[in-house]
This record gives C-alpha cells, structure tokens and sequence, in this order.
C-alpha cells in the first residue's frame, strides 16, 4: 500500500462582524433579522426582569474615535459617568416610548446600565432600544437578562460520593490525589453566595457580593464585601409572570444554598474526619454573589467575572484573582455581548471559566452563557454514564461530568455536598444531594484547579484541551456531550508530562491461559501478545475467578479507559475480545479493576492462516498537525474484494475532522464519511468499499497537532 502525502493550505476568508439581533440594537447592524423573530428574542430575555421595570446594559461608541476633542481629565471614569448620566437624562424629557433612569457604570469600559420606569413588552422593549441607538454615540444596548442558577480520604461521607471514584460516570479524583490537591490555586464560584460551613470555611477567601439590586440581593443592601449567602427563597408569583401571564414561580421555592453546594464540590475540606470532600481540596474559594432572589443580571455577572479575574475600577480589587471561574447559572438565547465581553477580559487575565450547559433536555447552543466562546460547556451525566435526563447537549459542548440523576428529593443517585438546613433563612450545617448541570461543573473546574497546580504556567485554552483530550469514553449513552467524561488522573498526568509505562514480563503466549489474577478496585495491570501475518483471527478472553473486572485490547499502543480498540464493559468477569484478519503486530492487553477481582484467567489464541485470494492491509501516519482552517490530504488504494474499510483518528490535541471519499478529494460539503465529533477521536467504517483511490482529508476545525490517522482494510 502506498500512502501519499498533500499538503494543500486553504484559503482563509474571517469576516469579524458585531452581530446584535432582537435582544441586542446597534448602531450599524450587520445583518436584519425578521420582526417575529425579533420580538421572539426579546421577549425571551424579558421574561427574566419579571419584578423589575425592564433593565438594558448600553456600551457607548468607543472614547477614542468618538470623542477626539475632549482631555485626559473629560475621558476620566468619573467624567464618562457624567456623561452618561447627561445621556440619559436628556432621553428623559424625549419623546421616548418609556422614561429612563440612570442606573450605574459597569466594570467594562463605556458599559452602563440604564433602566426603564416601567415592565415593557417586547414590542415596546424593542421600540426602546431602537430610539435609544437612533440618539447617537450608542454602539449597542442589550436587554440586562436575569439569569438563574442550573440547578479516599477519611471524610465520612467521601464513600457517599461516587461521582469521584466510581468507573461509569466518576471523575477518577482519587488517582490524581497522589499528584494535585489544588494547592496554591484559586477558584472563584459566581452564584448565590456561601453559608459558613464545618466542612468549608478553611477554603474561603474574601469575596464579595456583587448584586446591585436590593430586592434581589435580599441582604437589606446592594453591593458590599459580605457574599454570605441570606437565602434565595421565594413565593408563589414573587418573580413576576412569565409570557404566558402564569405565575414565577408557580409554588414557594425554599432556599437554595446553590453556591455552598457548588463550591463544596470544587474545595470542601478534606482529611478533617468532617462530612465530605472536595476535587481540589487544597485550593482556595473566592466566593462571588451574583444570585439571589429569582436569579441575577447580566450586568452584575459581568462585573463579577471581571472582578474575580483581577480586573476591576469600581470596587476595591480583588486581592487574591482566580485563574479559574466556574459559573453554574445560565438563560436562554444567544451569548450577550456585554458577557463575552467580559469572558475575554477574564480570559486576557489568564482565567478559565467553566459554565454549565443547563438543564432543559435541549440543544446547549440555545443557552447562555454555554453558548459564549472561549468557556469551557459542561454536560451532566448520571451515575451509569449516560447523559442525563435534563441535561442540553450539542455541538458546543466541551466535556461531561457527573451531575446525577434523581428521582425524589435527596435522592443519593445525585451529587452531595455541603448545604445548610433553613428553607428560608440560613439555619445548620447540612450535606444535601442534588443535580443539574450545576452540579457537573464545579467537577470540571475542580479538575481545571489540578490541572493549574501541575502546570501553573497553562494558559485557559492548554487547560481545556487537557480536559478534553483525557476524558474517558462514555460508559453509556451520550451523544453531543463533548469528548467524553472528565478524567481527573488522566488531565493531570497530561499536564504534569507523566508517561505510564506498561510493566515488562507479562507476555502472553497463544493458547497458553495466564491463571489467578487479581487487583484491586481501581487497579491496572498489563500483558502484550504479538499476533504474526496471515492469521485469520485471535481472540482475547477473561474468565472465571470472583469480583469485577473489565477487559481492554489495543494495537500497538497501550490501552486506557478511554483509548482502546475493544473493551466489552461486561458484569463479572466474563469477557471476550475477538479480531478477524486481524493486522499483524503486539495487541496490548489492560485488566483493570472496575471492583476488586480474584482467580481470574486471561488467554490469547490465533486461528487459521490465510493463504491465497485477497490480503487485508492498511497504513498509519503519526504526529500530524495543521493549523486552524488547514486541510491534509492523503490517499490510499483499496484492493478488490475487500468488505471492510475503516478509517480512524485519534491522539494528539486540538479538534481534527475526518473526510473520507472515493475518487477525489472530499469538501466540507462533498464526502462519503465526515465523522464530525469533537475533538480527534473519529471513524469511519465503510463496508464493501469499492477497489481503488480513495482519499482521507483531515480539515482542522480548531487548530490540532499529534494526531494518528489509520486506514485499514480486510476481506
């Protein structure tokens, strides 16, 4: 077989536009939308400000090249706010669809917020912003949309929490603990505060609160330096009407003690023979309120992003920035710009920020801030590895962690974590199970923090490519939840460079069984068996003994939990894995302990030696890499009489998309395979291919490097 290599760089074409549809007016739109869908979007956003008169974030038109004529002294914070101020009073006394009222200044430059005297409909909200942006020096304004939460140490309850350790949906935290605690790195969590907790306060910086808005803050004043969480609890209807004029909520909701159970998951204290434990317990919690009674505004989200990265000018700085951010809240419609704006702020500052993906069983790209660029967008799986029932999904999901899957109250197939016992008011220390993507992501950030204390110089695009190139396979059912699910061992051996070597003296010889194995939950160990040319087919088989063990086989390369070219993922330890034609080379095999196992038996055997007709055959290319944008083109020739043609991907880092076509080279909207997964790992099995050329395009959906592409073929 001859492979050959051409390398044909695309031309790029980037068309940046700023993009404000219904909920976002500008100056100079780049593009019209439908009026139906224009009061679609916007009444999606209002639906939120249910109790307030309807509040917009404006960004004026940048000082630079709007006000050319004016000092240093003019363009002063305290000037600009003037400005604005000015701005609005003299839209007051307009002949404007509603009265304005001056809010406050954001953390972002030229950003402010304003305020309607009234609720206004989407018609009404729409015509608002319009007049607004006809007044001049208005780049955009935005609906301010009101967003809501998602909802082996010694610790007693560590047992209890299963989403660390167990195989179909654990995160794999206690291997990585021998190598990361998250020693020396912060985590800011933005959410509904934190309750002084045993199992917590050890873990807690001094954060702030950032709500502005006195009945949502609930804590008898606005902004301060107290982010103790008061309790969220609301009544029937306190929230307002949704667009269906039916009450929200439609029953009382107790508190939530959101935040607390969040950030018990990211850093509860560990080894105090108190409660529970946390992924990164040895790092560090800013606590940032940006949620309290019927959820929080975007412009207060913003700052606290701003502010918790290290940036800030309109309260006293943050004395201890986070590297990593994780926000377990979110609404529907698009990305705000006033939010990416502020995650790019973050990001410059070297943060990661992880989101949620939400909670409605739907498409993830419908929900923000999920759907912002730059995030880490987590899904939810429960404990036998599936996606969860309520979990979004999509193509711009990131990763997956365990998020549980209830069916009452308290249920113990969810995740548990710290919380306190007052339905309305804060009352004790309690530990609750709960789920919800909300859940899922302090997992990941958990992770992220490991991740920075092995590599601290890792930027936040190294952070997520680590978390999504080490992920384990779904055990379950799990489609668009990104690579697979987070795999806290895994992430920090790749950021620390580690290299698991398999153990030499363990090689298998056909026919000859290998008797009384055992190991330990969690356990690994290793065996190799070289399969010669013109076998017809080995077989790899487990047996016999007690406990559970699981059974992988990989050519050429030792196999992982989430790297393997057979693994049959039985009950016990009955498991069979068979090859026909199969390629010649060492097969490695890896038993590892899904629960402790004992007296079992592994056996490799070949059969047959084919002679005459047609031979299988194929090729392996290593270590490629393109840029962003970049096709690679190869080709290999299929002999006739072939049924089976697979192609793969896999390794490496980045996001690489397959193309396979017969006869020319395939286009993004020309092929007869396109995989289209996340990140590197994809295949395409073409049966009864047809002899001949046949060409294998790899397109670089984000820029990747190490990737392994192998094409093989068999009769």
């Amino acid at each position: 077989m001859t492979i050959n290599k051409n390398f044909k760089r695309a031309a790029l074409s980037v068309a940046v536009s700023a993009l404000f549809t219904a909920t976002a007016v500008t100056a100079a739109p780049a593009q019209s939308i439908g009026q139906d869908a224009a009061l679609a979007a916007t009444a999606q956003k209002l639906s939120s400000q249910s109790t307030l008169g309807t509040q917009f974030i404006i960004k004026y038109k940048d000082a630079s090249s709007q006000m050319m004529g004016l000092s240093a002294a003019d363009l002063a914070p305290a000037k600009m706010q003037q400005r604005a101020e000015s701005f609005v009073q003299d839209f007051k006394s307009s002949k404007a669809s509603a009265r304005a009222q001056y809010v406050r200044p954001m953390a972002l430059s030229n950003h402010h917020v304003m305020r309607a005297d009234k609720k206004l409909s989407a018609k009404e909200a729409q015509a608002f912003m319009n007049e607004v942006v006809a007044s001049g020096n208005v780049e955009y304004i935005e609906i301010d949309q009101m967003l809501k939460p998602f909802a082996t140490p010694n610790d007693p309850r560590y047992n209890d929490q299963w989403h660390y350790y167990e195989a179909a949906a654990g995160i794999n935290a206690p291997a990585a603990w021998d190598k990361a605690t998250g020693q020396g790195v912060v985590v800011a969590v933005l959410d509904t505060g934190y309750r002084p907790h045993l199992d917590l306060d050890a873990n807690i910086l001094p954060g702030y609160d950032m709500i502005s808005n006195t009945f949502v803050a609930n804590d008898g004043g606005a902004r301060d330096n107290d982010a103790r969480d008061p309790g969220d609890a609301v009544t029937r209807g306190e929230c307002g009407t949704d667009s269906s004029g039916q009450p929200v909520p439609r029953a009382d909701q107790d508190s939530s003690w959101h935040g607390t159970h969040v950030a018990g998951t990211v850093a509860a204290v560990t080894n105090n023979g108190e409660g529970v434990a946390g992924v990164a317990y040895d790092a560090k919690v800013v606590p940032v309120r940006v949620l309290g009674k019927c959820g929080g505004l975007t412009s207060d989200i913003a700052d606290g992003i701003i502010w918790a990265s290290g940036g800030s000018d309109r309260v006293p700085a943050n004395a201890n920035p986070a590297v990593v951010i994780n926000m377990s809240l979110g609404g529907g419609g698009a990305c705000s710009a006033t939010t990416q704006n502020a995650i790019n702020q973050a990001r410059n500052n070297g943060t990661v920020i992880v989101i949620a993906a939400g909670n409605d069983n739907d498409n993830s790209a419908n929900y923000n801030p999920g759907n912002c660029n730059g995030v880490v967008n987590v899904a939810s799986v429960g404990r036998d590895g599936s996606r969860a029932y309520y979990s979004n999904y999509g193509a711009n999901i990131d990763v997956a962690a365990p998020g549980g899957a209830q069916s009452f109250a308290d249920d113990p197939e969810g995740i548990l974590s710290t919380h306190n016992s007052g339905s309305g008011a804060p009352s004790n220390d309690s530990y609750h199970y709960s789920q919800g993507t909300s859940m899922a992501a302090p997992h990941v950030a958990g992770v992220a923090a490991l991740i920075k204390q092995a590599k601290p110089s890792a930027t936040p695009d190294e952070v997520e490519t680590i978390l999504k190139n080490t992920t384990r396979s779904f055990a379950g059912s799990c489609s668009n939840c990104g690579t697979g699910v987070v795999d806290a061992a895994a992430a920090v051996n790749e950021a620390l460079g580690d290299v698991v070597t398999p153990p030499t003296g363990n090689t298998l010889e056909d026919g000859v069984a290998k008797t009384g194995l055992s190991g330990a939950a969690g356990s690994n160990q290793f065996f190799t068996f070289d399969v010669p040319a013109g076998k017809t087919n080995v077989t790899f088989t487990m047996s016999g003994g007690t406990g559970d063990a699981d059974l992988y086989v990989k050519l050429g390369s030792q196999p992982t939990s989430s790297s393997y070219d057979c693994r049959p993922y039985e009950g016990g330890n009955a498991e069979v894995c068979s090859f026909d034609a199969p390629q010649a080379g060492t097969y490695h095999v890896m038993i590892n302990g899904y629960k402790a196992y004992s007296g079992v038996s592994l056996v490799a055997a070949t059969s047959g030696s084919s002679t005459g007709g047609p031979q299988a055959g194929g090729g392996t290319i290593e270590d490629i890499s393109a840029s962003s944008g970049q096709w690679v083109h190869y080709t290999i020739e299929v002999p006739e009489g072939m049924s089976d043609f697979t192609v793969k991907t896999f390794g490496g880092s980045g996001d690489a998309d397959l193309f396979v076509k017969f006869g020319s080279q395939p286009t993004t909207s020309s092929y007869d395979c396109r995989p289209y997964e996340n990140g590197n790992t994809e295949t395409c099995v073409i049966t009864n291919p047809q002899a001949g050329t046949w060409h294998l395009s790899i397109n670089a959906y984000r820029t990747f490097s190490g990737l392994t592409l192998d094409a093989q073929y068999k009769p």
